[in-house]
């Protein structure tokens, strides 16, 4: 046994003399041998060298740590309960809702905490981390629409961390308020035809709006109406060295011209360490008015702390100034040169912070929502599928030492999965023709579903992690099917056609979309069928992707089908993210950690039962 145990500013580490153990100690900065007492010391900030020198070796396991620090204690944040809503009159309020539809209670209850932490003077606002699913965008647009009626707000501030949803803002927006209301995109411009719009005309555009005041930068078109939306990217716009959208946005703040700034799935893309996330953190400092921020996202997790940071600070959750102070307080750092987050600590001071600063409620607790039905779908690789994979696997086996200590070990994956379900990216000389389906059991099972849920009249969405994949498939389910396509590689126009067409169009029954562009902020109700063509191996993108189509709206059961090639990498993940006990030792930052535990790359490989 290895014994590390916490003495104010230091660890003492103690074990039966071992000269292996002693030079893994050797190599913690500032460790220090007391013969006295025969033991070592490593300072309090070293935790994590220390710890690091075990992972992978027969020692892992007999490392017993006791810290008041609560190292890798990953406790969930609870959600908001009922009776913590304030039961203060509402009536007052015109809240705004798709004509033929009702508010749910938790969007009524929402607009109480609201207003409450108004009236106790916290007006810097909160955050708003209900699930996925649960309407965040109607509670949002409809506190900006009180604040326009009682305290004569002129704008609201709409920042989508996520490119795509700035789309889908400006569609929610009109359908909950009947048209009365319409968003406009920072930024747009009109085509030559003066009647269709361009949304992605760059930082300089946007700049332009802000320094007129007027739609598509021209004051013909008149003022820039009431709901502003702008994706997180423009505040990378520069002029020389100056941040010039950022600059605008402070000024339109400090001449009391935006009284409340939503920030849409700020767990992505915003980074305090990015420089967009060091933008937004700027004009927290230089705003000299209140101003109501809504930091929004559906996975607030308190096991990557460094997510955190950013929108607690502009709610006033906490003063730090340094993200390299708040780091070093809740992320062990151990590994090459000190600069690898190994594992967390001090969450329940995490926790202290982060509830009285947030309202999150539940879809199971507020939403009549029908079941997830799931099922896995077995398939056996076709012989040259598994011929082409063992090659691979002998490949990464003999390469096994540089991959664990690569700094993407997960990425060595990538071509295993690729045979299971895309082997023409891995072989050249492979031909997608009519033959091909005799060499891709996965893309053949996926057909059999589709086909049959087709038949039945009903609507389907295909997730790929990675574009080539789908269009693969594109080639095959077109042939039998009118098919829609969300993915980054296309023009924001196109995809907003397809995603119309999809849900609009009874003749469309297919939808293939990547992970990253369909997998957040779209409601897809249309569909109650989903087929992971490949599965995300991060738990978190999973119920992100199902929530599209598991939202209000959807009044049948949801199937979620998951596409698992047997005996192969796709089946080891999934097993060890299903079964869910013992694996939060094993995750940092959502993803698997094989740098710090190399069994892992065995497990995967099969090289290890």
């Amino acid at each position: 046994m290895i014994s590390v145990i916490q003495n104010d500013n230091v660890y003492e580490v103690r074990f039966p003399y071992d000269p292996f153990v002693v030079e893994l100690v050797k190599q913690v900065p500032g460790r220090r041998w007391n013969p006295t007492h025969k033991y070592w010391t490593v300072p309090k900030d070293k935790l994590g060298f220390l710890l690091a020198q075990f992972k992978g070796t027969v020692y892992e396991s007999s490392v017993a740590v006791t810290s008041d620090e609560q190292i890798n204690v990953n406790q969930a944040i609870e959600a908001t309960h009922k009776n913590e809503i304030p039961d203060i009159d509402i009536s007052h309020v015109n809240f705004r809702v798709q004509e033929g539809f009702k508010p749910f209670q938790h969007q009524l209850d929402f607009m109480k905490y609201a207003l409450y932490r108004k009236k106790i003077g916290q007006r810097s606002g909160f955050i708003l981390g209900d699930q996925p699913g649960a309407g965040k965008t109607l509670q949002v647009m409809n506190l900006a629409l009180y604040n326009r009626e009682t305290i004569h707000s002129k704008h609201c501030l709409i920042i989508c961390c996520v490119n795509s949803a700035k789309y889908n803002w400006h569609d929610d927006v009109l359908k909950h308020t009947n048209g009365e209301e319409e968003p406009y995109i920072i930024g747009s411009r009109l085509r030559r035809d003066k009647t269709t719009v361009r949304y992605n005309c760059g930082g300089k555009a946007k700049v332009e709006d802000l320094r007129s005041g007027y739609k598509y930068g021209k004051e013909e078109y008149g003022p820039l109406p009431y709901f502003l939306v702008v994706n997180i990217e423009a505040f990378r716009t520069k002029e020389g060295k100056a941040y010039t959208f950022t600059d605008e946005v402070i000024k339109w703040v400090n001449e009391g011209k935006i009284d409340l700034i939503a920030l849409d799935e700020i767990h992505k893309n915003a980074s305090p360490s990015s420089k967009q996330g060091q933008q937004i953190l700027r004009i927290k400092k230089n705003i000299k008015r209140d101003v109501e921020w809504i930091p929004m996202t559906g996975t607030p997790i308190t096991k990557k702390p460094t997510d955190v940071f950013l929108p607690l600070r502009l709610v006033d959750g906490h003063y730090s100034t340094s993200f390299y102070l708040w780091c070093q307080e809740y992320c062990v750092y151990g590994g090459f040169g000190g600069h690898e987050i190994i594992g967390y600590k001090n969450i329940d001071r995490l926790k202290s912070l982060l509830q009285p600063n947030m309202l999150r409620r539940l879809k199971k607790d507020i939403l009549d929502l029908p079941p997830k039905i799931r099922y896995v779908e077995y398939v056996e690789n076709t012989l040259y599928q598994e011929k082409l994979y063992m090659e691979i696997v002998e490949e990464l086996a003999a390469q096994r030492d540089s991959i664990v200590k690569s700094l993407n070990p997960m990425s060595a994956f990538l071509r295993l999965r690729q045979v299971n379900g895309s082997p023409e990216l891995v072989d050249d000389s492979i031909v997608v023709d009519d033959k091909y389906l005799s060499k891709n059991a996965k893309l053949v099972r996926l057909l059999e579903l589709i086909d049959e849920i087709v038949a039945n009249g009903e609507k389907v969405i295909v997730f790929s992690n990675w574009v080539e994949p789908l269009r693969t498939l594109y080639r095959f389910i077109s042939k039998r099917y009118k098919t829609c396509c969300y993915v980054g590689t296309m023009t924001p126009d196109a995809r907003e056609q397809h995603k119309n067409a999809f849900i609009n169009n009874p003749n469309y029954s297919v939808m293939l979309g990547t992970v990253g562009a369909m997998g957040t902020s779209h409601t897809l109700t249309v569909a109650r069928n989903i087929i992971f063509y490949d599965e995300p191996w991060n738990p978190s993108d999973v119920e992100q992707c199902e929530d599209r189509c598991h939202r209000p709206g959807q009044t049948e059961s949801l199937n979620i089908y998951t596409l698992i090639s047997k005996d192969t990498v796709d089946e080891r993940v999934h097993n060890i993210i299903s079964r869910k006990e013992g694996i939060a030792n094993y995750i940092v930052d959502d993803t698997l950690d094989i740098r710090n535990h190399p069994e892992i790359f065995d497990l995967l490989l099969g090289t290890k039962l």
